[in-house]
C-alpha cells in the first residue's frame, strides 16, 4: 500500500472529514492560505488527530504561509513533516516577508519569535504582483 497525501486544494474541515472518513488519505496536507487560516487548520488538525493521522501543511511557497505552517506544526499533537520550497530564489518566499525558515544542525525548523505569525509583510513587494482575475489554475 502506498500512503496518499491530499488536502492542499481542500478548504474546510467538512471536506477533510469526508476524505478521512472515506479512507481517501493517510497524509493530511491542509494549506493554511486556502483553509481560512490558522483557526480552520487547527480544527482540521484535531479531526486528523482523532484518526491518528499527522498534519503536513502544504506551504503554497510564500514566506507568510511557511511561517503559519511551522507555527501550526508547533501547536498540535499530531505534527508531521514541514514541506519546504528549496528553490534558489522564490520572490513570494524571499521578498514578501522579513523572515526565512532555516534548518538547524539537527534538521529541524523553528517558528519566528516575534508576535503574531512573527513576520513583517512587505506590501510594496506585494504590489509588484497584481491580482489576475479568474481561476488560480490554468
Amino acid at each position: 500500500r502506498t500512503p496518499l497525501a491530499a488536502g492542499e486544494n481542500h478548504y474546510t474541515r467538512y471536506e477533510f472529514h469526508r476524505m478521512i472518513e472515506d479512507g481517501c488519505m493517510t497524509v493530511v496536507q491542509p494549506d493554511l492560505s486556502k483553509t481560512g487560516g490558522v483557526t480552520e487548520a487547527l480544527r482540521i488538525a484535531a479531526l486528523a488527530s482523532a484518526w491518528k493521522l499527522t498534519i503536513n501543511p502544504h506551504t503554497s511557497l510564500t514566506g507568510l504561509n511557511v511561517a503559519a505552517g511551522i507555527h501550526l506544526l508547533c501547536s498540535i499533537d499530531n505534527p508531521g513533516y514541514f514541506e519546504a520550497d528549496i528553490s534558489r530564489h522564490n520572490p513570494f518566499r524571499d521578498d514578501l516577508c522579513d523572515w526565512r525558515a532555516e534548518v538547524d544542525s539537527d534538521g529541524f525548523v523553528h517558528p519566528p519569535e516575534k508576535p503574531g505569525l512573527g513576520v513583517e509583510f512587505d506590501e510594496d513587494q506585494l504590489r509588484a504582483f497584481p491580482l489576475i482575475d479568474g481561476p488560480g489554475y490554468v
